[in-house]
Order: structure tokens, then sequence, then C-alpha cells
């Protein structure tokens, strides 16, 4: 069968690419010819929209108009020389095609379940409430011709029914994890807390941030960085500064105002006392690191921070159980919040940084919860392999 897997090339090399090419290279295993089929989404245009756009209007919101120029983009391509397609981010599941496969973990997420936080934190765009209108009328359409959509988690299933009155034509797809992780065998220890991940909003590494500084004899790490990074070694400056002289500043401003750079003039002072001060902080931040580092971070991880709200999946949470990790996640985390059974293979708790803190300090005090935990988050991670997966993409494929 000649497949041919339609992904919008954002010019990067992160978990979604990862989970697209082992899917293509379990397809080329099983015998099909694979092509994937890149479509630049770095490009700002309104070329494909078959109708006139103000310049005023485009530029008042560029995502809107780039997300219907993509839209009207897919829905022309003719993929008729392939026996079946799979799309991935949205919107390429506006292609026709009569044998469509949608692997779909998320929606355009300031449209969707980040609407109503973006309006908060005040990062919408103007008429913000009519472009998601648009938006999710046309997704619903394009959505409801899809022979089979494979929703990344029981998270996004119910938002695409929430969303898009969808049901009949969704089924579950869990990826597996990368195969080296899944048959890690190496030493295993238990010493500080982690958070790995791109420091982007809604990420919430800021929470873990906070939550360190209620527990200071305990250092914790930061794995990894991304476009929040440098506001967040500041939140931990201030967090540091305003801990000692006992200055309270609340998580939402810590996690919706200051991670998006919004410092008023009382943060922006207590920071610059915090600059003088000199204080040290209990949190490493150790920027990019290696695969083998990585590995090295998970195997020598006291537990697992997650702290994302409304996560689409959670393969950082399944990573770490494989290394026989407790997970911290909060009620509000989406995908991350499915995988933890409370108290059995991590905890799950309240979007707070007294709650995050109360749970690493309880395996922090207590070396033996913290195996026992892990032991059974290895047992969890079992279920998550490629080989489960693939399983569900060829029967779909066969249909």
């Amino acid at each position: 069968m000649k497949i041919g897997i339609v992904k919008p090339d954002y010019k990067i090399n992160g978990g979604f690419e990862v989970v697209i090419n082992h899917i293509r290279e379990e397809l080329e295993r099983a015998g099909h010819q694979v092509d994937i089929v890149y479509v630049d989404a770095t490009e700002s245009s309104i070329k494909n929209i078959p109708f006139s756009v103000g310049l005023s209007d485009y530029k008042q919101n560029t995502e809107f108009f780039n997300y219907i120029n993509y839209f009207w983009g897919y829905l022309r391509m003719d993929l008729s020389n392939y026996d079946a397609i799979i799309s991935t981010q949205p919107p390429s599941f506006a292609i026709q095609h009569p044998k469509h496969i949608a692997l779909f973990y998320h929606h355009s997420k300031i449209h969707y379940d980040l609407s109503d936080l973006i309006q908060e934190v005040g990062l919408d765009k103007p008429f913000h409430k009519k472009a998601q209108e648009v938006i999710r009328i046309i997704d619903s359409i394009s959505l409801s011709k899809v022979s089979t959509i494979l929703a990344g988690s029981k998270t996004i299933k119910n938002r695409i029914a929430k969303y898009n009155n969808l049901s009949k034509n969704v089924d579950l797809f869990y990826a597996g994890i990368d195969n080296e992780i899944y048959n890690y065998n190496g030493e295993i220890s238990y010493q500080a807390p982690i958070v790995v991940g791109r420091h982007e909003f809604p990420k919430r590494p800021e929470l873990f941030v906070k939550a360190m500084k209620k527990i200071p004899t305990i250092r914790g790490r930061i794995i990894g960085e991304g476009g929040r990074t440098n506001d967040l070694k500041k939140i931990d400056q201030l967090l540091t500064y305003a801990t000692n002289h006992k200055i309270e500043v609340s998580d939402d401003i810590v996690w919706k105002k200051l991670s998006n750079g919004f410092f008023q003039k009382e943060q922006l002072e207590t920071f610059n006392k915090a600059q003088k001060s000199n204080l040290k902080s209990n949190i490493v931040f150790t920027g990019r690191i290696s695969k083998q580092e990585l590995f090295r971070e998970y195997a020598n991880a006291l537990c697992v921070v997650c702290p994302a709200y409304e996560e689409d999946y959670g393969l950082t949470a399944i990573e770490a159980m494989s290394f026989r990790k407790p997970v911290i996640a909060c009620t509000d985390g989406g995908g991350y919040a499915e995988l933890i059974k409370d108290g059995v293979n991590g905890f799950l708790v309240e979007p707070s940084s007294e709650a995050l803190a109360e749970a690493i300090n309880k395996l922090a005090s207590n070396p033996d919860l913290a195996k026992q935990m892990g032991a059974n988050a290895y047992e969890t991670s079992r279920f998550y392999s490629w080989n489960n997966a693939m399983k569900t993409i060829l029967e779909t494929i066969i249909k």
C-alpha cells in the first residue's frame, strides 16, 4: 500500500516529529511504501485564501489568517496517488481523501482548550472570539469527513467530543516511547526532583521553581530550554530573594504573568534587588542536553514533576516511569492526569506550589516510598510500547 503522511513542517525536531518518523519506519517494515509529504508551516501568507483580506486585518490577527491560508492549501491538495493518507497537526486534517486517517494530538490550542486562559492572561489578539468561532466550524466540518481520527489520549478524545461534537469516528492511539528508553536497564538512584521539557507557556515549570523555594534544603533540576527560559531564570532569582525576605508572590502571578514576561513595577523592583543580592538558588538549570545525558537525569531523579496545564498526551511522564520514577502531575494536567494513580505510581495534586512541594517532600523524606512508587510506575510504562501503538495504526489502515 502506498501511504502519504501529511506533515506541517515547523523546522523543528521535537517529540511529534519523533513519533511520525517512528510510524513511517514501522509502516515500511510492514511492507508499505511511505512518503512524508512536508508542507512549510513557517510561512506567513494569504495566497491560498479565495477571498480578499485587508492588510490591517491580517496584521491584527496574523495567526488566524495563516491558519485559514493553510486550511485552504490542505483542502486543495491532490493526494489521489496514495492509497491512504495520514494527516497530523492542524489544519492538515482538511485534506480530502477517501482513506483518510487523522493522527490527532491537538487543535489550534489558542482557539480551543487554551482559549479562556489566553484571554485571561491577555495574550489574545483582536477579534479572538470570532476567529475561534470560524476555526471551530471549519475544523468540525473537516474532521467529520475523516475516515478515522486516532486521538492521542482520552483527554484529546474528550476535547474532540466537546468542541467538534464527534465521537463515532474517533479511536484512541497511544504512541510508544523511544525503544532505548523503554528498554533501559542501567543504574537507578533517587536523588533530585526534576522537570523535563520545553520552557513554553503553559508548561508551568514556574510552579516547580516556586515549590522548590518552600523546601530550600532540597535541590531541584530543570532539564531543557525554550522560548521562556530567560524569564524562568529571572523568576527563579526573584523567588529566591522573595522567599528569603518573606515577600509573597502568588502562584497565578508567577505562572500566568511572569512566565509571559509581564513583570509589574513591584516585581521588577524585587528582581532588581535579587540581582544585587547574589543569593544562591536551590534550582539547577541544565540547558539543552544530549539523549544520553537525559537518560542519566531520569536515572538519578528522585521523581519527575510534570506541572503542565492541559497537556495533550504526557510522553515525559511515561519516559520517567520507564526509569522507575514516581511522577507528580496536576489535576488540570490533561494527558498527564490520565497516567497517574494517586499514591500508587505518583501523586496527582492541585495545581499549586504548596501541593507540589508537599508531594516532593513526601518522596524526599521516604526513599522506600519513592522506590515502591517507582516500581509501580515502571509497570504502568510497559503498556506504552511501539508494538502496541503500531497494532492500532495497522489495524486502522487495513479497515
